[in-house]
């Protein structure tokens, strides 16, 4: 049997990530085994990763659901960007290299705005199967009756049976967190991936400091992309790392 794992970041709207695991269960018709959130330590955020982890249990029992939870509440600073590129390059290459996946789909429906751009880029190097955005056409009905569930979903999240709680509920929330599938739409966003051993050359710049022309394969075209983006500065003989550069090697160096 294929391994399928979604990835998905979380925002405060939890319903996003089970409409789109429905989505590939019942709409591409794919089993999927695994199941990982990535979450902030926003109060919000949490209560709604409760919601999911109960909502996933009950109807998709056999999907092995794990959380990463970030170290912050929100990207505030340069520096949590870079945390987060670390962790999420982590994310992204574990599930093929440790958990061997077959297949692996990202959602970017939750979560915030800069993460699901970041995940997006990534997953140009780590081979992504695919990666989607869920857009509800009813959107302001969809936030009316979220909202209106907000008490609920906080109660779950500090219900000490988490499961009964829903339970005496199950028709509440499936209507939330399960939708008919002709409810929403999910959107394909078309990835160009790039060659590993393009990538691992640019390690090897960025690593090094500085690398004779003559020593590296990276395309001429690609090396005047990284200098227009302030990644390296390419004179006659010589290609210099840069300090945007060295930001990706804090990221990425241990993970690439």
């Amino acid at each position: 049997m294929q391994k399928v794992s979604i990835i998905a970041p979380v925002g405060t709207s939890p319903p996003v990530v089970t409409e789109f695991l429905q989505y590939v269960e019942e709409a591409m018709c794919e089993r999927v085994t695994d199941l990982t959130l990535m979450a902030t330590k926003e109060r919000a955020v949490l209560e709604g990763v409760e919601l999911i982890k109960v909502a996933v249990r009950r109807r998709y029992p056999h999907v092995h659901l794990h959380v990463v939870e970030l170290p912050f509440a929100d990207i505030a600073s340069e520096a949590d960007h870079l945390e987060f590129m670390r962790i999420s390059a982590k994310v992204l290459r574990d599930q093929r290299a440790v958990h061997r996946a077959d297949k692996v789909y990202l959602c970017v429906a939750g979560g915030r705005k800069d993460m699901c751009i970041t995940l997006s880029l990534l997953a140009q190097y780590f081979g992504v199967n695919g990666v989607f955005h869920v857009i509800m056409p009813d959107v302001k009905a969809f936030s009316v009756e979220l909202e209106r569930m907000r008490h609920e979903i906080s109660e779950l999240a500090k219900a000490e049976d988490k499961e009964a709680y829903y339970r005496e509920r199950a028709e509440m929330f499936d209507e939330l967190m399960y939708p008919p599938l002709k409810s929403y739409v999910a959107i394909r966003i078309p990835i160009i991936p790039v060659p590993q051993s393009v990538v691992r050359d640019v390690m090897k710049i960025l690593k090094a400091g500085r690398v004779r022309k003559a020593d590296v394969d990276v395309p001429v075209s690609f090396l005047r992309d990284l200098e227009a983006s302030g990644i390296v500065r390419v004179t006659r003989n010589f290609i210099y790392a840069r300090e945007a550069g060295y930001d990706i090697l804090k990221s990425l160096g241990e993970t690439i």
